[in-house]
């Protein structure tokens, strides 16, 4: 009878025994490999190699034995009870799975490297093309921040003679400035997104720098432009030398007194005779129509100012006509500080995004920018 292969995972054609387990040895002691007997014959035990030395241990190894050590006692096999009908036969050994496992298992793990490679690659530049638009979005919009700057320092002299000058013609050039200036600018909300935060941190600084001179600006610009409407006037005239307080409720203004009136009221006083004047034509606002006002203490009468003592010199000066000029400028000057401002920060801020409008960096701040 054939004998059954020494493989511990074989498993025997029906009417065959399989062999038994191995026998695995205690620590120090050496196996005795057995031979299946045939039926009616004895088993026999196969001659024993000599012990290793004291210290020495030597592995004994079995040459028909699997390759690769077959698991001891018998494994697990995919057509165990599989029954197809009839003998199926003896089992081929089974010594290479080990290495087909491990191949199938290094392939599976190189497939989810590349393939988590592949997906960040991908999105790497997913992020890469969305800086690019993102980053042009940017630079086009700091860029039209930049260029309304210039227009208006290219005007602001003009403007300034204009207010000297030609008072009701600068008050014009004031309101067209503002209306196309600041018509679709800053639009700050144009520089918000991840994208932003790529940027070096002084390219981000000097961004919002300039953007919050730019917002400056069009809030002093706009004062200047109502001061200079206001006062077309008084800045052609120069400020009134002769004042009044008029009553009014709980309190009293300042006006202005015009024409001094006699008699009733209703004729004008002549010359070198208005302390004689019961009441004065005032205005409340330069350039308005006079309005008659009686002398007195009482509702909507009034008092003449008289020019004299510290506080009349320190208000309304020694040269009164010259106040409202003076305040035009001093807003004007304001305005010539917000584009100097925006200036000097453009210059780094639209160098830092387009430098990220052409190259975006999507792994975190970008370096410094060159001068």
């Amino acid at each position: 009878m054939k004998k059954p292969p020494v493989d511990p995972n074989f498993i025997p054609a029906p009417g065959e025994q399989a062999p038994p387990p191995m026998d695995i040895p205690a620590p120090g002691e050496v196996s005795v490999p057995m031979d299946i007997p045939a039926p009616g014959e004895v088993a026999q035990p196969k001659p024993v190699a000599a012990a290793a030395p004291a210290g020495k241990r030597q592995l004994q190894v079995d040459p028909d034995a699997a390759p690769f050590g077959a698991d001891v006692g018998g494994g697990f096999d995919p057509n165990a009870g599989v029954i197809g009908g009839g003998d199926i036969g003896d089992v081929a050994p089974r010594g290479n799975k080990g290495i087909v496992a491990i191949a199938a298992g290094g392939a599976l793990l190189l497939g989810i490297v590349l393939g988590y490679l592949v997906n960040q690659i991908g999105s790497k530049g997913s992020l890469v093309e969305a800086g690019k638009t993102k980053g042009a979005t940017m630079y086009t919009e700091a860029a039209a921040v930049a260029e309304m700057r210039k227009g208006i320092s290219l005007k602001i002299e003009d403007i300034q003679k204009a207010i000297l000058e030609k008072p009701a013609e600068a008050a014009k050039m004031l309101e067209e400035l503002n209306k196309t200036s600041f018509e679709k600018t800053p639009q700050v909300e144009a520089l918000f997104g991840w994208q932003l935060a790529s940027i070096n941190p002084d390219g981000i600084k000097k961004t919002f720098q300039m953007y919050n001179e730019a917002s400056g600006l069009r809030i002093d610009l706009g004062y200047l432009t109502g001061f200079v409407a206001a006062n077309v006037a008084t800045l052609a005239q120069g400020s009134p030398r002769v004042l009044a307080v008029q009553f009014k409720g709980k309190g009293a203004i300042l006006v202005e007194r015009v024409e001094a009136m006699c008699g009733d009221g209703k004729t004008a006083c002549a010359a070198g005779k208005e302390a004689e004047a019961v009441g004065w034509t005032v205005r409340d606002n330069p350039g308005a129509q006079p309005v008659y006002a009686a002398i007195g203490n009482d509702d909507n009468q009034i008092q003449v100012l008289v020019p004299e003592g510290g506080v009349y010199g320190s208000v309304v000066g020694a040269n009164p006509e010259a106040n409202a000029k003076n305040t035009a400028i001093l807003l004007l000057a304001r305005v010539k500080e917000r584009l100097e401002a925006m200036n000097k920060a453009e210059t780094r801020a639209l160098k830092a995004l387009k430098k990220y409008s052409d190259d975006p960096n999507v792994d975190g701040p970008a370096g410094e920018i060159d001068d």
